[in-house]
């Protein structure tokens, strides 16, 4: 295999991971609004595109109350 062709290949495997387990992820839990109580999930593209911290918790808004905070994601749905 042509070496110039191997780190391309690798980085695009490394990203179809990242995105099948984002939409795993995203479609298997839920979060817990701190200030109101609200269960809510959020769709693939917020979950993909928001702050997240090296101890696993999101930047997420609750649609209820309106707040955003950094939430560790919960299994299970909603």
């Amino acid at each position: 295999m042509n070496r110039s062709l191997l780190i391309p290949l690798i980085l695009g495997i490394i990203i179809i991971f990242h995105v099948i387990r984002l939409t795993i992820r995203s479609s298997t839990h839920h979060f817990s609004c701190s200030e109101c109580g609200e269960n809510f999930q959020v769709s693939f593209f917020n979950y993909t595109f928001t702050a997240h911290s090296l101890d696993g918790k999101c930047s997420v808004k609750c649609p209820k109350c309106g707040k955003t905070n950094m939430l560790k994601p919960l299994k299970g749905k909603k």
